[in-house]
């Protein structure tokens, strides 16, 4: 038996979760005092203007598991004797590169030596991590082959290009999860709105700034064709916090160059809300040609 984990991060919900026999992996978010253990939502439900609002003014906080509470929840799963995988975003990106989860499964591998401990890192974020896992179930459950599986996983991070645009970049880089903003994000970007990617390492770059949150988003459409491939040997996946419109005029201008099955618009998660801030857009993007070829 196999049991499939997905980066709180990775902006899957409810119903997309079940569909791809994924579970959601869970983080702990801190308001004033308070710690949410977080384990997802349904799919109906979005950040609203008051929770919106609450994030602008810095009221919640990611803190991440340490390695003790990665060890204790994956701990029940593995005493059922359950095989796991656990598709993380880019560990380059977060604290320490990931040391308490590479930690946790060090230990978890060495505790349970006759059972399949497995982390992916996905060297992307958000749709990118979901995508790879979405992928990587729809594999297994067609083969029933455990570690053709997780080959296939690792074969396909690495592959996946995000870039986004945050409204507010200050916002960003007083996050302490991710620890390369402040090196990027050097020097004064007022009233620009830049557009950040995600490169194949995992890594943040600074691709390019922009006057108007607007016109930066529009500017994401110009990142694929500047990538060297057409349009249409693509899928993409967008997502949105507070920038709806944005996001369904994007989705609209590649719709026109690919089918509904190669792209997707959902929403961002709670997760993701709290680290960019109170609005973005983001896309995901990955060559259909090498997933075949992979």
């Amino acid at each position: 038996m196999a049991k499939f984990f997905v980066d709180a991060f990775a902006d899957m919900f409810g119903d997309e979760l079940e569909k791809n026999d994924l579970i959601l992996a869970p983080s702990k978010i801190k308001k004033g005092k308070t710690i949410i253990n977080f384990t997802g939502y349904d799919s109906k439900i979005v950040p609203d203007k008051s929770l919106i609002s609450d994030i602008k003014a810095g009221k919640y906080q990611i803190i991440p598991l340490t390695q003790q509470e990665w060890i204790e929840y994956f701990t029940p799963y593995l005493d059922d004797g359950e095989d796991i995988v656990f598709f993380s975003i880019s560990l380059e990106l977060l604290t320490e590169g990931g040391a308490d989860l590479k930690a946790a499964f060090a230990e978890l591998d060495s505790r349970y030596p006759n059972q399949k401990v497995i982390l992916v890192n996905t060297l992307t974020v958000s749709r990118g991590t979901s995508d790879i896992a979405k992928l990587t179930t729809t594999l297994f459950k067609r083969n029933n082959d455990f570690m053709e599986a997780v080959k296939f996983a690792n074969n396909l991070s690495g592959q996946y290009l995000t870039a986004f645009v945050v409204d507010d970049v200050e916002y960003l880089a007083k996050n302490p999860l991710v620890d390369q903003v402040e090196e990027v994000f050097s020097g004064s970007l007022v009233n620009m709105k830049p557009i950040i990617s995600i490169n194949t390492q995992g890594k943040i770059d600074l691709l390019e700034k922009v006057k108007g949150f607007k016109t930066a988003v529009s500017k994401l459409y110009s990142i694929v064709t500047h990538n060297g491939e057409n349009i249409a040997d693509y899928t993409f996946s967008i997502v949105s916090l507070n920038a709806d419109d944005e996001a369904q005029k994007l989705y609209n201008r590649f719709l026109e160059y690919v089918s509904e099955t190669e792209i997707s618009l959902s929403k961002l998660s709670i997760n993701n809300a709290i680290v960019v801030g109170a609005k973005c857009v983001g896309l995901t993007f990955h060559s259909r040609q090498k997933t075949v070829n992979d």
